[in-house]
């Protein structure tokens, strides 16, 4: 049995307030704006939120990942060939078969720390970005999953809220 690693979801404290999704994402992932998993983060966050209040469809989460490739990279072909087996092959070989299609088109990139020193297909690097991202914003409770679908939480609002409050009380020597 093999783990993954799933970063835990820590919050940078600011020196002011975020003005737009990728300050607040940064929060977070403490990455630049143009990382793939900010890129990721960013998508999944905006595809919630058009979708809300039912939310995302956690199936979708090939199509996703696809959309945020094509921002950097020609995958036309990548993505003909997704809709041509999306009906026709199973939901568990899909993955492997877009990898393998990947390889063909030469979509692929130099693979880091594991896999060092070998070619891995973009569509692995953007999974990887994917999972890592939807991960840290279930466990900041920004997102949550109900019924299949990935809808936006106010746990997090909440939870800061409180956290104000504790400080307020405390520092007032009320606690």
């Amino acid at each position: 049995m093999s783990s993954k690693f799933y970063p835990k979801a820590k919050l940078v404290i600011p020196e002011r307030k975020p003005y737009n999704l990728d300050e607040f994402l940064q929060l977070f992932l403490e990455e630049h704006p143009t990382n793939v998993k900010m890129k990721m983060a960013k998508a999944i966050l905006e595809e919630v939120r058009a979708r809300m209040p039912r939310g995302w469809p956690s199936e979708g989460w090939i199509q996703l990942i696809l959309k945020v490739m094509a921002k950097d990279y020609d995958v036309k072909d990548l993505l003909d060939y997704y809709e041509a087996i999306r009906w026709t092959k199973k939901k568990s070989e899909i993955p492997k078969l877009i990898e393998k299609k990947c390889f063909e088109l030469g979509l692929t990139e130099e693979g880091e720390k594991r896999a060092q020193g070998r070619e891995v297909s973009l569509f692995t690097v953007y999974r990887g970005a994917y999972s890592v991202t939807l991960k840290i914003l279930r466990n900041a409770r920004i997102l949550k999953k109900v019924d299949g679908h990935y809808i936006l939480s106010d746990d997090f609002e909440k939870l800061l809220e409180g956290i104000a409050e504790f400080y307020r009380y405390w520092r007032k020597e009320k606690i």
